[in-house]
């Protein structure tokens, strides 16, 4: 069960994350080291969420339509997530050490 959208989750919370009209939905997350985000794609057409820093590094490979993928953000640090396919999607998720 996806516990919802926020801040100051407790480690190891899910949230969920909706791509629709081509952006995330929300583009700003606040969210406790070990939390999974659920990707949801509510478009029609395949997306595909990765985040590449040297601190964490993720992928969800191609999200088709009406399916979703997860990232469990396993370190600290503000992470922004982009879409390989549309890259004018991004969102920023921070990772609390809490």
């Amino acid at each position: 069960m996806l516990l919802g959208l926020g801040a100051g989750a407790a480690i190891g919370a899910e949230f969920e994350v909706r791509q629709s009209e081509k952006a995330f939905m929300p583009e700003r997350l606040s969210v406790a080291k070990g939390s999974r985000v659920h990707f949801a794609n509510d478009e029609k057409f395949t997306h595909h969420a990765f985040v590449d820093s040297p601190q964490f590094a993720a992928d969800t490979g191609d999200i088709p339509p009406g399916e979703a993928r997860d990232i469990v953000f396993s370190a600290a640090g503000t992470f922004v997530v982009r879409c390989a396919i549309h890259p004018q999607m991004k969102m920023t998720v921070e990772v609390s050490e809490e």
